[in-house]
């Protein structure tokens, strides 16, 4: 009988995690279920938040480092890869001419979070109506969860803009919901960061030592992102400067080819490889052996790199095809492997460092910003940045935001788009490209199944 009651909510937790196609469509919300079965223990409620985290890495994808993920497909839509794949909804990214039936849109940048944040909302639910978890577990899953729904709604309104706020498992409310004006969404990422920051550990006991569990850290380090993405200069500075601080914890590897390994010590947050012989998604789409399938790294990337950058010998690589040399992402060292070494890196600490650079510049701190600059360019190899133009020094911090963050999370892509450079850079090299391609469509699908939702201007 007990060996069933775990086959039945091993099933469940399954079912519950893979079932929901649409976000508006959802299967109807988890009750009894949850909270007496799902969250009846410790074990099982940490069966519960790990699978969303599997969930994560192991579903095509927003966060599985593939060809369907942020990081890739956003890639596309910039300056940062070539592409030579023949899948047509790729082409529409690569020349910025989406359109809102674009089903890797739909199934990948917007299903994708939005079942994350369903399931961070039902193991929110289900905590919050359990009295058989322990309090300490509890206030962990409750943070991670929380920050899990901060984490996938900062993409959703930095991709599409206005989106629907969902943050219960009614699925009779969501399938009618409006969209929320943006302002309003960055409350609620705040709220939930903020409120993450006080629930979770600052270690990471919860993980057994490994960086794959948000620990309090985690939520500063994403506070500090949305308050840079906010132009809230001083709490940027303040969030980041926490990070930085973690000396026993987090550094700058003088190495650049182990800041990617497991665990490595500029690792906040990295997601465990789940598929079998998979190292990550990133290292198996990016490496190339022959001809690309899907993309090269582009030539106005290889261009952005200054004469000796470290990075450049490390984390570039190239193969030669006949008479076509073609250059390609090397963070990742690792293919394909049955070795697990590498996992794949969501925040590091060198982003936090140029995080405060740029919130120091905005605040005319010349000589901190450039403090923090140069501890990223001097790892790459390269001389202190040394003008004191404010204007000059944050053109060098978005330089070395492409040659640093490149091919990760889409952050070119979204840097370009917050600094309103996105038109400037990108309307020379894309030949498609109009001011309202910074913002991804709606889906088509999920405007018909709602007609509380508006499409984005340009489509």
């Amino acid at each position: 009988m007990e060996t069933m009651r775990k086959i039945s909510i091993f099933l469940f937790i399954l079912i519950w995690l893979t079932g929901c196609e649409k976000f508006v469509t959802v299967a109807p919300p988890i009750t009894q279920l949850v909270s007496s079965t799902v969250f009846e223990s410790d074990q099982t409620a940490l069966s519960a938040m790990n699978g969303l985290y599997s969930y994560m890495e192991s579903t095509e994808g927003f966060a599985d480092g593939g060809t369907g993920s942020v990081g890739f497909l956003a890639g596309l839509s910039t300056d940062e890869l070539t592409n030579y794949g023949t899948d047509q909804y790729q082409i529409q990214f690569y020349q910025n001419a989406l359109t809102s039936n674009n089903v890797e849109l739909d199934g990948f940048l917007w299903q994708v979070p939005y079942q994350c944040i369903y399931q961070a909302n039902s193991i929110l639910a289900g905590l919050a109506g359990s009295n058989q978890v322990s309090a300490p577990l509890k206030n962990e899953l409750m943070g991670e969860a929380k920050f899990i729904r901060a984490f996938s709604f900062f993409y959703l309104v930095n991709l599409f803009g206005n989106v629907p706020l969902i943050l219960s498992t009614d699925y009779q409310t969501n399938a009618i919901t409006y969209q929320t004006p943006i302002d309003s969404i960055y409350l609620q990422i705040i709220a939930d960061l903020t409120s993450s920051q006080t629930l979770l550990a600052s270690d990471y006991s919860y993980s057994n030592g490994e960086r794959v569990r948000p620990n309090s850290w985690a939520a500063s380090a994403m506070l500090a992102r949305v308050y840079l993405y906010l132009g809230k200069w001083q709490d940027a500075e303040a969030q980041s400067t926490s990070v930085i601080n973690q000396n026993s914890l987090f550094s700058i590897l003088p190495d650049l080819n182990q800041v990617f390994l497991a665990n490595s010590n500029e690792a906040i947050w990295q997601l465990m490889p789940t598929r079998p012989g998979n190292n990550t998604g990133e290292g198996n789409i990016y490496i190339l052996t022959s001809e690309p399938l899907y993309a090269s790294l582009s030539p106005s990337l290889i261009g952005a790199f200054d004469s000796g950058d470290l990075r450049k010998q490390n984390w570039v690589a190239d193969t030669t095809i006949g008479p076509t040399t073609y250059f390609f992402a090397y963070k990742y060292k690792v293919k394909t492997s049955t070795e697990v070494t590498e996992y794949s890196m969501v925040l590091r600490l060198a982003e936090q460092y140029l995080i405060r650079a740029e919130a120091r510049a905005e605040q005319q701190n010349i000589s901190g910003a450039q403090e923090d600059l140069n501890v990223i360019r001097n790892r790459a190899g390269l001389t202190d940045f040394l003008i004191n133009n404010q204007d000059s020094l944050l053109k060098a911090i978005m330089q070395e935001r492409q040659v640093e963050l490149f091919t990760e999370w889409g952050h070119r892509w979204l840097d370009l788009k917050r600094t309103n450079q996105s038109t400037q850079i990108l309307s020379p090299i894309k030949i498609n490209w109009q001011p309202t391609d910074s913002l991804y469509p709606i889906p088509q699908s999920d405007i018909q199944k709602d007609p509380n939702l508006t499409q984005n201007p340009g489509y």
